[in-house]
């Protein structure tokens, strides 16, 4: 069984090129100004993903993408991951329903371990599982204000975890969603999506917004290879709801917190030494979670800069076949940004974060110790020198932690960036970034399979390391006239103690304890057997053809190369695609119409047999009136259904359907 299944544009050009404009002003991409932007504007939008501080999308010394809330609402997209189609080099394949594999620069699977996403500044990497757990959180796309994608180490910065790259979503300040706004979405596939969202404003500076959402979403298609006919045809729906709000007290200081639940369909074996072995059951998992997030920012006229920001997060997964995880965390985290220094920007900050987690098993998972109390501590430093005014310009920082699992960790960067010109942007960097060691590795007892006498099933390895990356990067940014920009990002990866499996042969032995049947126990542990190269190119171009269309075309190509003690273990260099290629097309046809497509290309996936596909999203829009819009939204259009990830002999495997939707907003 794989460790998943153990645990389980809008012309977002503005991320892709651009033009070196020095000391721009700051956009704020709203939906009703978006198309009113030159590519010029929309260059300079400001991200803060790649430094921790606000600079303009061109002179980014990183492969960094931006969907803004304009892609989002344009291109149809009920969830985040639908979302990130759209950004070159993000490998984003459906498994069933209710999940998703999701990564950059390969390693996919249903737990990619190796992206560190956040919302709000707000990890939801899951520290047990070891990677995002999509289905449970399911935002209010409508108040997402943009989505930064950072293709590429983020450690020195963002921590562990952001190996091959970092997402954050960012959500509209609360000055933006004043007023009222609901929207209902149904078709085959989406069986009834309800968002409301109420504005106001407080005192004289203060604004706030709260909302609710709930959703159900409709099965996929089971390939008929994959199971028996007894099994249930509703074996992988979900549904869920989340509410909450947040107020904003002008630019300086910021609650916000949500609540949420979601129920997902699963099918499972129930192992058990006693024949049959291991019948597949449908399960319910059920997730909740409550967070509360304050920061606050207090900015000086000498230009430095004080951002405090803390946070508690209470998320349980509570799986019937396996086990109930159970954790708190508590965050807290201070940058300070210095006045600049003559030649030198830097910027320091710390960090701390406590977790509690308790993870209770059953007879067939547990992790010793049952409940664990960690501590994480960090510190980075970083500092942009200005070598040459305009033109030349070195940043270097490294980020210092210590965790529970695997001690201390270093992880230092270096960029080099040089303008040309006004129009133009070379980048080069130089990265150290690491994947720590979870529960899963160190702490599990699970059974993998049974049969008569026989029991195999991963057991705890204290002696797991932290996968390192060290990276190489060069990056090219131009605009070859005011309607087309191109970027270009290239990288070499070099990896070691990758992740593997393997049988502890020393260690098997005959089991008579008296309440089992006596059997023969195999144990398997994790182990960091493999390491490997990864090297890729990933291009985007946009033009605006005129005021009213806008197209975005992309290119990624990766190729892998892993050298495992097992030898067949090197096939996770196969899941994920070696050519990606994305065609996104805005029109606007009249002042109230719109019409819009994404085309994506996805290569073969050798490791697991997916043949390559070509997905087309198409979204019809118009205007009811001035407060009533409609949109008509096909997905998956190209064919009636097809498998985007896993093998046809996993249980919980299903082939992505064809889906046609309306969706009503009405905003008054």
């Amino acid at each position: 069984m794989s460790k998943h299944r153990l645990l389980r544009n809008t012309f977002s050009s503005t991320t892709v090129v651009g033009t070196l404009l020095l000391a721009p002003p700051t956009y704020a991409l709203t939906t009703l100004e978006y198309f009113d932007l030159t590519l010029e504007q929309l260059l300079e939008v400001k991200v803060h993903s790649v430094s921790k501080k606000a600079e303009p999308v061109a002179t980014a010394p990183a492969a960094i993408y931006v969907v803004t809330s304009e892609d989002i609402i344009r291109s149809g997209v009920t969830t985040i991951p639908d979302a990130l189609r759209m950004v070159p080099g993000i490998q984003v394949a459906r498994t069933d329903s209710n999940s998703w594999a999701i990564s950059i620069r390969g390693f996919n699977s249903g737990l990619a371990n190796k992206l560190l996403v956040l919302v709000d500044g707000r990890t939801i990497y899951n520290p047990v599982f070891g990677g995002v757990l999509w289905e449970a959180h399911i935002l209010m796309l409508e108040d997402v204000e943009r989505i930064e994608v950072v293709r590429g180490p983020g450690g020195t910065l963002w921590g562990a975890n952001a190996v091959n790259g970092v997402i954050n979503i960012i959500s509209k300040h609360t000055r933006d969603t004043q007023g009222n706004l609901t929207s209902a979405v149904y078709g085959n596939e989406e069986k009834g999506t309800l968002s409301t969202r109420q504005g106001g404003s407080f005192g004289d500076d203060g604004a706030y917004r709260i909302y609710a959402k709930a959703f159900k979403q409709d099965t996929s298609l089971k390939p008929p290879t994959a199971t028996s006919d007894k099994q249930p045809d509703t074996y992988d729906e979900w549904d869920g709801f989340r509410t909450g709000f947040r107020a904003d007290w002008a630019d300086k200081f910021t609650l916000q917190g949500d609540a949420y639940r979601t129920d997902t369909d699963q099918l499972r074996p129930e192992f058990s030494l006693i024949a049959p072995y291991a019948p597949i059951r449908q399960q319910r998992i059920r997730y909740e979670g409550i967070n509360l997030l304050g920061r606050w920012t207090d900015k000086h006229q000498d230009g430095s800069q004080l951002s405090i920001q803390t946070y508690v997060d209470w998320a349980k997964r509570d799986e019937p076949f396996n086990f109930i995880d159970d954790r708190i965390t508590y965050d807290l985290d201070a940058q300070y940004n210095l006045a600049p220094l003559a030649t030198h920007n830097i910027i320091i900050g710390a960090g701390y974060r406590y977790l509690t987690d308790d993870q209770q098993g059953d007879k067939n998972t547990s992790f010793s110790p049952q409940q664990r109390h960690n501590s994480l501590y960090s510190a980075f430093a970083q500092d942009k020198i200005t070598l040459m005014p305009d033109a030349w310009f070195l940043t270097l920082g490294a980020k210092f932690e210590h965790n529970n699992f695997s001690g201390f960790e270093f992880q230092p960067n270096a960029r080099l960036q040089w303008h040309p010109d006004q129009r133009q942007t070379f980048w080069a960097s130089i990265s150290r970034a690491v994947r720590t060691p979870t529960p899963i590795e160190e702490d599990l007892t699970s059974t993998l399979a049974t049969a008569a006498n026989v029991r195999a099933a991963f057991i705890p390895n204290d002696h797991f390391k932290s996968e390192k990356l060290t990276a190489y990067e060069l990056g090219y940014r131009r605009q070859l006239s005011p309607e087309v920009s191109v970027d270009i990002a290239t990288f070499y990866n070099d990896y070691d103690y990758l992740s593997t499996t393997m049988a502890d042969t020393e260690n098997v032995t005959f089991v008579n304890n008296g309440v089992d049947p006596p059997h023969l126990f195999i144990p398997f542990i994790f182990t960091n057997n493999m390491q490997g190269t990864s090297e890729g190119i990933e291009t985007a171009i946009n033009w605006s053809v005129n005021p009213d269309l806008k197209i975005t075309v992309n290119y990624s190509y990766l190729h892998m190369s892993l050298t495992a003690l097992n030898p067949e273990q090197e096939g996770a260099a196969g899941l994920a695609p070696e050519h990606q290629a994305g065609l996104k097309i805005f029109w606007n046809i009249s002042n109230n119409w719109t019409l819009d497509t994404t085309t994506t290309y996805v290569d073969e996936l050798p490791a697991i047999n997916v043949d390559s596909y070509i997905r087309l999203d198409i979204n019809l829009s118009t205007r009811l009136s001035k407060t009533l819009r409609i949109n008509i939204t096909g997905q998956n259009l190209t064919d009636s259904s097809h498998r985007e990830f896993g093998s046809v002999a996993d249980i919980n495997v299903g082939e992505i359907e064809r889906s046609v939707f309306a969706k009503l907003t009405w905003e008054f």
